[in-house]
């Protein structure tokens, strides 16, 4: 499969007037596309740091991260925002849905962002991002009309509605009870094998067996990988 992304020598630290505090130690990590990776660690480990490194949320102190070949170490703000919303989905563990927005205008936010959509195109999108997670029935709805389950749907909906080449999970069955946990995972699992990459960050260890790549991190460094 052809490399998605390749980060060399990554380092993350904070400074306050005393000291530095290392996050991220000079982490190697590539993703082929179409992989579905997980990275476990316990909590400070810095899973979520490097998550949000890898979705451009988070700027890094050293090192390099190529995406899909392009040097996106460099990119201004502004341009790592155009190039984030045009190949990365997020799906986080609180959801993050607007509740004065229906369901599809959820969905629709990042087409808005991204431009160069016709109102009819945006609609068409909108409605098959619903379709690939079952949800086609509450087009109209609103987030406090869904149980917990059906608004991560909608999030995972709005992460592929711009047909991003990767989609980041954090946590993504934090939120919810064990069944509907489970519903979420085999639906992610069911677009990867629809081709779509995903790194998922989770304390669950039963999740590993849906891995084409496992990952530990601790104190900031990868101790152990899985190719399973």
């Amino acid at each position: 499969m052809p490399q998605l992304l390749e980060i060399k020598g990554l380092c993350k630290w904070y400074e306050n007037d005393k000291d530095q505090y290392e996050v991220l130690k000079r982490i190697d990590f590539s993703v082929n596309k179409g992989s579905f990776v997980t990275i476990m660690g316990k909590s400070g480990s810095g899973k979520t740091t490097l998550l949000n490194t890898i979705g451009l949320l988070d700027n890094f102190n050293d090192g390099t991260y190529k995406f899909k070949d392009q040097d996106v170490t460099q990119l201004n703000e502004e341009d790592r925002s155009i190039f984030r919303n045009r190949n990365i989905g997020f799906i986080f563990q609180q959801f993050h849905l607007i509740d004065s927005l229906n369901v599809a205008q959820n969905i629709e936010l990042p087409l808005l962002y991204h431009g160069g959509y016709s109102r009819n195109e945006r609609i068409d999108m909108v409605k098959q991002s619903l379709r690939d997670v079952s949800l086609e029935n509450k087009f109209n709805s609103y987030p406090s009309e869904l149980s917990g389950g059906q608004q991560q749907r909608v999030s995972i909906a709005r992460a592929l509605v711009t047909k991003a080449d990767l989609i980041l999970a954090d946590e993504p069955t934090g939120a919810l009870d064990w069944k509907t946990g489970s519903q979420i995972i085999d639906l992610l699992y069911d677009l990867n094998k629809l081709d779509k990459t995903i790194i998922m960050v989770t304390h669950d260890g039963d999740l590993r067996k849906y891995a084409t790549n496992c990952f530990y991190l601790k104190e900031g460094i990868f101790c152990e990988e899985d190719n399973l």
